[in-house]
Protein backbone atom coordinates (compact mmCIF):
# COMPACT_ATOMS: atom_id res chain seq x y z
CA UNK A 1 0.00 0.00 0.00
CA UNK A 2 1.40 3.42 -0.71
CA UNK A 3 -0.18 6.55 0.05
CA UNK A 4 0.45 9.26 -2.51
CA UNK A 5 1.34 12.64 -1.24
CA UNK A 6 -1.45 15.48 -1.62
CA UNK A 7 -0.72 18.17 -3.60
CA UNK A 8 0.08 20.76 -1.11
CA UNK A 9 2.72 23.52 -0.08
CA UNK A 10 4.08 21.69 2.66
CA UNK A 11 7.39 19.36 1.91
CA UNK A 12 6.00 15.34 1.69
CA UNK A 13 7.04 12.88 4.37
CA UNK A 14 7.94 9.62 3.43
CA UNK A 15 7.61 6.73 6.08
CA UNK A 16 9.53 3.33 5.95
CA UNK A 17 9.18 1.66 8.88
CA UNK A 18 8.39 -1.10 10.55
CA UNK A 19 6.20 -0.19 13.04
CA UNK A 20 2.73 -0.40 11.88
CA UNK A 21 0.39 2.55 12.43
CA UNK A 22 2.41 5.42 12.00
CA UNK A 23 0.86 6.68 9.39
CA UNK A 24 -2.49 6.50 10.93
CA UNK A 25 -1.63 8.33 13.93
CA UNK A 26 0.02 10.77 12.07
CA UNK A 27 -3.43 11.27 9.96
CA UNK A 28 -5.51 11.51 12.70
CA UNK A 29 -3.25 14.19 14.69
CA UNK A 30 -2.90 16.26 11.19
CA UNK A 31 -5.70 15.30 8.41
CA UNK A 32 -3.93 17.16 6.19
CA UNK A 33 -0.02 15.74 6.20
CA UNK A 34 1.30 15.15 3.08
CA UNK A 35 2.49 11.39 3.58
CA UNK A 36 3.83 9.16 1.52
CA UNK A 37 3.81 5.39 3.08
CA UNK A 38 6.36 3.03 1.66
CA UNK A 39 5.90 -0.76 2.42
CA UNK A 40 8.06 -3.38 0.86
CA UNK A 41 9.13 -6.96 1.82
CA UNK A 42 12.89 -6.47 2.22
CA UNK A 43 11.72 -4.53 5.67
CA UNK A 44 9.69 -6.08 8.42
CA UNK A 45 10.25 -6.25 12.45
CA UNK A 46 8.64 -6.68 15.95
CA UNK A 47 9.65 -4.75 18.89
CA UNK A 48 12.60 -3.52 19.31
CA UNK A 49 14.10 -6.27 16.44
CA UNK A 50 14.79 -4.97 12.65
CA UNK A 51 15.17 -7.45 10.15
CA UNK A 52 15.98 -5.31 7.12
CA UNK A 53 17.40 -6.47 3.28
CA UNK A 54 18.07 -3.51 1.22
CA UNK A 55 19.08 -5.39 -1.95
CA UNK A 56 16.02 -6.95 -2.32
CA UNK A 57 14.07 -3.58 -2.29
CA UNK A 58 11.74 -2.89 -5.20
CA UNK A 59 13.06 -0.79 -8.01
CA UNK A 60 10.07 1.67 -7.02
CA UNK A 61 10.96 1.48 -3.05
CA UNK A 62 14.17 2.59 -4.93
CA UNK A 63 13.23 5.41 -6.63
CA UNK A 64 10.71 6.99 -4.13
CA UNK A 65 13.67 7.01 -1.23
CA UNK A 66 15.96 8.58 -3.26
CA UNK A 67 13.36 11.49 -4.13
CA UNK A 68 12.40 11.46 -0.23
CA UNK A 69 12.71 15.01 1.35
CA UNK A 70 11.73 13.84 4.87
CA UNK A 71 11.77 10.33 6.17
CA UNK A 72 10.68 8.77 8.84
CA UNK A 73 12.54 5.23 9.24
CA UNK A 74 14.58 3.50 11.90
CA UNK A 75 18.57 3.84 12.42
CA UNK A 76 19.47 0.58 11.09
CA UNK A 77 17.43 0.98 8.28
CA UNK A 78 19.11 4.17 7.32
CA UNK A 79 22.45 2.81 7.97
CA UNK A 80 21.73 -0.21 6.47
CA UNK A 81 20.54 1.27 3.05
CA UNK A 82 23.65 4.32 2.69
CA UNK A 83 26.19 1.25 2.93
CA UNK A 84 24.38 -0.69 0.25
CA UNK A 85 24.06 2.17 -1.96
CA UNK A 86 25.79 5.49 -0.68
CA UNK A 87 23.04 7.50 -2.92
CA UNK A 88 20.09 5.38 -1.74
CA UNK A 89 18.56 8.96 -0.08
CA UNK A 90 20.50 11.87 -2.04
CA UNK A 91 17.53 14.30 -2.03
CA UNK A 92 17.20 13.45 1.85
CA UNK A 93 17.34 16.79 4.39
CA UNK A 94 16.16 15.58 7.35
CA UNK A 95 15.73 12.07 8.89
CA UNK A 96 13.39 11.87 12.05
CA UNK A 97 14.81 8.76 14.19
CA UNK A 98 12.19 6.02 15.28
CA UNK A 99 14.14 4.71 17.81
CA UNK A 100 15.87 6.97 21.37
CA UNK A 101 19.20 5.40 20.15
CA UNK A 102 20.72 6.20 16.66
CA UNK A 103 24.15 4.23 17.07
CA UNK A 104 23.65 1.74 13.98
CA UNK A 105 24.11 4.81 11.71
CA UNK A 106 27.42 6.03 13.38
CA UNK A 107 28.54 2.20 13.33
CA UNK A 108 27.89 1.93 9.77
CA UNK A 109 30.77 2.97 6.75
CA UNK A 110 28.52 5.38 5.38
CA UNK A 111 28.63 7.55 8.35
CA UNK A 112 32.32 6.51 9.27
CA UNK A 113 33.63 7.64 5.60
CA UNK A 114 31.73 10.49 4.92
CA UNK A 115 33.06 14.15 6.00
CA UNK A 116 30.10 15.41 5.38
CA UNK A 117 26.51 14.35 6.47
CA UNK A 118 24.64 16.34 4.29
CA UNK A 119 21.00 15.76 6.01
CA UNK A 120 20.41 16.12 9.67
CA UNK A 121 19.22 13.58 12.08
CA UNK A 122 17.09 13.90 14.85
CA UNK A 123 16.05 11.56 17.65
CA UNK A 124 12.56 9.87 18.70
CA UNK A 125 13.22 11.14 22.37
CA UNK A 126 10.97 12.11 25.38
CA UNK A 127 8.60 9.21 25.06
CA UNK A 128 10.89 6.62 26.43
CA UNK A 129 11.09 7.69 30.16
CA UNK A 130 7.94 6.66 31.71
CA UNK A 131 7.79 2.72 29.96
CA UNK A 132 11.59 2.01 30.60
CA UNK A 133 11.06 3.42 34.18
CA UNK A 134 8.12 0.72 34.65
CA UNK A 135 9.99 -1.92 33.10
CA UNK A 136 13.49 -1.33 35.35
CA UNK A 137 10.92 -1.06 38.71
CA UNK A 138 9.36 -3.99 38.18
CA UNK A 139 12.31 -5.80 37.54
CA UNK A 140 13.41 -4.71 40.39
CA UNK A 141 10.43 -5.84 42.30
CA UNK A 142 10.35 -9.35 39.99
CA UNK A 143 14.06 -9.97 41.41
CA UNK A 144 13.23 -9.15 45.13
CA UNK A 145 10.32 -11.11 45.78
CA UNK A 146 11.12 -13.70 43.64
CA UNK A 147 7.66 -14.33 41.66
CA UNK A 148 9.54 -16.79 39.81
CA UNK A 149 9.70 -19.48 42.70
CA UNK A 150 6.10 -18.40 43.13
CA UNK A 151 5.10 -19.51 39.82
CA UNK A 152 7.53 -23.20 40.37
CA UNK A 153 5.17 -23.35 43.30
CA UNK A 154 1.91 -23.19 42.22
CA UNK A 155 2.82 -25.23 39.03
CA UNK A 156 3.74 -28.39 41.64
CA UNK A 157 0.49 -27.30 43.93
CA UNK A 158 3.34 -26.35 47.07
CA UNK A 159 2.21 -23.65 49.25
CA UNK A 160 5.18 -21.38 50.15
CA UNK A 161 7.47 -24.82 48.93
CA UNK A 162 10.41 -22.22 48.02
CA UNK A 163 9.50 -20.45 51.39
CA UNK A 164 12.88 -20.20 51.36
CA UNK A 165 13.00 -17.54 48.49
CA UNK A 166 9.20 -15.91 48.64
CA UNK A 167 9.76 -14.90 52.04
CA UNK A 168 13.54 -13.47 52.49
CA UNK A 169 13.25 -9.62 50.36
CA UNK A 170 14.45 -6.75 50.99
CA UNK A 171 11.82 -3.53 50.40
CA UNK A 172 12.93 -1.04 47.99
CA UNK A 173 13.01 1.85 50.79
CA UNK A 174 15.86 -0.03 52.18
CA UNK A 175 18.04 0.21 49.59
CA UNK A 176 20.17 2.82 46.60
CA UNK A 177 19.93 2.54 43.09
CA UNK A 178 22.48 4.06 40.91
CA UNK A 179 21.43 5.24 37.72
CA UNK A 180 24.25 5.92 34.93
CA UNK A 181 23.17 8.47 32.71
CA UNK A 182 20.67 11.04 34.05
CA UNK A 183 18.89 11.86 30.56
CA UNK A 184 15.06 12.36 30.27
CA UNK A 185 15.24 8.77 30.69
CA UNK A 186 17.41 8.12 33.35
CA UNK A 187 15.49 11.17 35.57
CA UNK A 188 12.16 8.94 35.09
CA UNK A 189 13.72 6.07 36.67
CA UNK A 190 14.98 8.01 39.42
CA UNK A 191 11.65 9.19 40.27
CA UNK A 192 9.77 6.26 39.74
CA UNK A 193 12.20 4.83 42.48
CA UNK A 194 11.98 7.24 44.91
CA UNK A 195 8.04 6.48 44.65
CA UNK A 196 9.16 3.22 46.23
CA UNK A 197 11.10 5.44 48.72
CA UNK A 198 14.63 4.18 47.03
CA UNK A 199 17.91 6.35 47.37
CA UNK A 200 18.56 7.49 43.68
CA UNK A 201 22.66 8.07 42.83
CA UNK A 202 23.21 9.68 39.70
CA UNK A 203 26.66 9.28 37.86
CA UNK A 204 26.70 11.97 35.18
CA UNK A 205 29.43 13.85 33.23
CA UNK A 206 28.50 17.68 34.79
CA UNK A 207 26.77 18.06 38.01
CA UNK A 208 23.68 19.90 37.83
CA UNK A 209 23.91 23.41 39.79
CA UNK A 210 20.31 24.55 40.34
CA UNK A 211 17.11 23.19 40.09
CA UNK A 212 14.93 25.26 36.51
CA UNK A 213 12.05 25.88 39.67
CA UNK A 214 12.95 28.23 42.56
CA UNK A 215 10.52 26.24 44.63
CA UNK A 216 11.66 22.73 43.73
CA UNK A 217 15.41 21.40 44.72
CA UNK A 218 17.34 19.84 41.87
CA UNK A 219 16.70 16.19 44.08
CA UNK A 220 12.64 17.30 43.79
CA UNK A 221 12.89 18.33 40.22
CA UNK A 222 15.01 14.94 38.99
CA UNK A 223 14.74 12.55 41.30
CA UNK A 224 18.07 11.99 42.18
CA UNK A 225 19.24 12.71 45.62
CA UNK A 226 22.65 12.72 45.34
CA UNK A 227 25.07 13.20 42.08
CA UNK A 228 28.45 12.31 41.35
CA UNK A 229 31.13 12.27 38.68
CA UNK A 230 32.96 9.52 39.99
CA UNK A 231 32.20 6.11 38.21
CA UNK A 232 33.96 4.14 40.89
CA UNK A 233 31.45 5.70 43.47
CA UNK A 234 28.88 5.35 41.82
CA UNK A 235 29.08 1.71 41.48
CA UNK A 236 29.77 2.23 45.09
CA UNK A 237 26.46 3.15 46.10
CA UNK A 238 23.86 0.98 44.72
CA UNK A 239 22.18 -2.23 45.32
CA UNK A 240 21.06 -1.89 42.28
CA UNK A 241 22.65 -0.33 39.51
CA UNK A 242 20.96 0.52 35.96
CA UNK A 243 23.02 1.87 32.80
CA UNK A 244 21.08 3.90 30.37
CA UNK A 245 24.04 5.15 28.33
CA UNK A 246 23.82 5.85 24.94
CA UNK A 247 26.68 4.44 22.86
CA UNK A 248 29.20 6.82 22.01
CA UNK A 249 33.58 7.43 22.38
CA UNK A 250 33.56 7.70 25.72
CA UNK A 251 30.90 5.32 26.88
CA UNK A 252 31.52 2.42 24.85
CA UNK A 253 33.45 -0.31 27.23
CA UNK A 254 32.97 2.14 29.96
CA UNK A 255 31.96 -0.74 32.55
CA UNK A 256 34.62 -3.63 30.81
CA UNK A 257 38.18 -4.27 32.20
CA UNK A 258 37.54 -4.84 35.73
CA UNK A 259 35.62 -1.44 36.04
CA UNK A 260 32.52 -3.67 38.25
CA UNK A 261 35.39 -4.67 40.81
CA UNK A 262 34.69 -1.40 42.22
CA UNK A 263 31.45 -2.66 43.11
CA UNK A 264 32.32 -5.31 45.14
CA UNK A 265 31.98 -5.76 48.64
CA UNK A 266 35.69 -6.31 48.79
CA UNK A 267 36.16 -2.95 47.59
CA UNK A 268 33.40 -1.30 49.42
CA UNK A 269 30.59 -1.67 46.69
CA UNK A 270 27.28 -3.80 48.39
CA UNK A 271 27.73 -6.17 45.11
CA UNK A 272 24.74 -4.81 43.04
CA UNK A 273 22.24 -6.51 40.41
CA UNK A 274 23.36 -4.64 37.62
CA UNK A 275 20.39 -3.56 34.58
CA UNK A 276 21.17 -2.10 31.35
CA UNK A 277 18.58 -0.52 29.24
CA UNK A 278 20.81 1.59 27.80
CA UNK A 279 23.64 0.29 25.15
CA UNK A 280 24.68 -3.15 25.09
CA UNK A 281 28.82 -2.23 24.25
CA UNK A 282 28.92 -0.69 27.64
CA UNK A 283 30.32 -3.52 28.74
CA UNK A 284 31.39 -6.31 26.62
CA UNK A 285 30.26 -9.87 27.58
CA UNK A 286 33.55 -11.79 28.36
CA UNK A 287 33.95 -8.65 31.29
CA UNK A 288 30.28 -8.93 32.09
CA UNK A 289 30.94 -13.08 33.02
CA UNK A 290 34.06 -12.31 34.77
CA UNK A 291 32.25 -9.70 37.28
CA UNK A 292 29.37 -12.45 37.82
CA UNK A 293 31.92 -15.21 38.37
CA UNK A 294 33.78 -12.97 40.76
CA UNK A 295 31.17 -11.71 42.64
CA UNK A 296 31.70 -8.15 41.28
CA UNK A 297 27.89 -8.14 41.05
CA UNK A 298 25.51 -10.53 42.06
CA UNK A 299 23.41 -10.36 38.95
CA UNK A 300 22.70 -9.12 35.26
CA UNK A 301 19.04 -8.10 34.30
CA UNK A 302 19.63 -7.41 30.93
CA UNK A 303 17.60 -5.59 28.19
CA UNK A 304 20.30 -4.79 25.41
CA UNK A 305 23.37 -6.44 24.02
CA UNK A 306 26.85 -5.94 21.79
CA UNK A 307 24.95 -8.02 19.08
CA UNK A 308 21.00 -8.41 18.86
CA UNK A 309 19.55 -10.86 18.35
CA UNK A 310 21.46 -12.20 21.33
CA UNK A 311 23.14 -15.39 19.51
CA UNK A 312 22.03 -18.99 20.70
CA UNK A 313 25.32 -19.66 21.71
CA UNK A 314 25.77 -17.14 24.32
CA UNK A 315 26.78 -18.09 27.65
CA UNK A 316 24.31 -15.61 29.16
CA UNK A 317 21.11 -17.63 28.30
CA UNK A 318 22.24 -20.44 30.84
CA UNK A 319 23.24 -18.45 33.70
CA UNK A 320 20.65 -18.56 36.37
CA UNK A 321 22.10 -15.25 37.69
CA UNK A 322 21.20 -13.53 34.29
CA UNK A 323 17.79 -12.51 33.12
CA UNK A 324 17.80 -11.81 29.63
CA UNK A 325 15.19 -9.37 27.84
CA UNK A 326 14.66 -9.19 23.69
CA UNK A 327 15.12 -4.97 23.74
CA UNK A 328 11.55 -4.12 25.02
CA UNK A 329 11.97 -2.07 27.77
CA UNK A 330 10.87 1.38 25.70
CA UNK A 331 9.32 0.44 22.44
CA UNK A 332 8.18 2.96 19.80
CA UNK A 333 4.85 3.61 19.63
CA UNK A 334 3.13 4.80 16.39
CA UNK A 335 0.69 6.65 18.64
CA UNK A 336 3.93 8.69 20.31
CA UNK A 337 4.86 9.55 16.48
CA UNK A 338 2.69 12.81 16.09
CA UNK A 339 4.14 14.44 19.32
CA UNK A 340 7.69 14.32 18.44
CA UNK A 341 7.66 14.25 14.86
CA UNK A 342 4.91 17.16 14.08
CA UNK A 343 6.50 20.05 16.08
CA UNK A 344 9.39 19.28 14.48
CA UNK A 345 7.82 19.20 11.04
CA UNK A 346 6.26 22.76 11.49
CA UNK A 347 9.32 24.37 12.65
CA UNK A 348 10.73 22.87 9.31
CA UNK A 349 7.87 23.99 7.31
CA UNK A 350 7.56 27.60 8.86
CA UNK A 351 11.64 28.53 8.33
CA UNK A 352 11.31 27.40 4.82
CA UNK A 353 12.18 23.97 5.41
CA UNK A 354 15.17 24.96 7.22
CA UNK A 355 16.40 21.97 9.73
CA UNK A 356 18.71 25.08 11.99
CA UNK A 357 15.77 25.27 14.82
CA UNK A 358 14.70 21.53 14.92
CA UNK A 359 14.56 19.75 18.37
CA UNK A 360 16.56 16.70 19.16
CA UNK A 361 19.16 17.32 16.51
CA UNK A 362 22.02 14.55 16.56
CA UNK A 363 25.41 16.13 16.44
CA UNK A 364 27.06 14.04 13.83
CA UNK A 365 30.76 14.98 15.19
CA UNK A 366 29.87 13.83 19.40
CA UNK A 367 28.11 10.71 18.02
CA UNK A 368 24.61 11.23 19.73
Amino acid sequence: MRCQPTITSRPTVTVFSSIQGIAESLLHADPNLPLQVVQDEALCGYGGTVEFNPSALSTETKSILQQAEILISEPAVVAALLDHDSSALSSLKWCQSTYAGVDPLFNSSFVSSSTIIPWKLTRFAGCFGPPIAEWCIARIIEHERIFVATAKDQLQKSWAGSRGAVTNYRYLSSMTLTILGCGDIGRCIARAAKAFGMKTVGYVRTIPSSSNNENRTVAEETGVDEYTTDLTSALQSGDYIVSVLPSTPETRGLLSNGALKAASIEKGGLCPVFINVGRGDVIDEKCLLEALDKKYISGAILDVFVEEPLPRNSTLWSRPDVIVSPHVSGLTQASDVPKVFLSNYHRYVKNDRSTSELKFLVDWKKGY
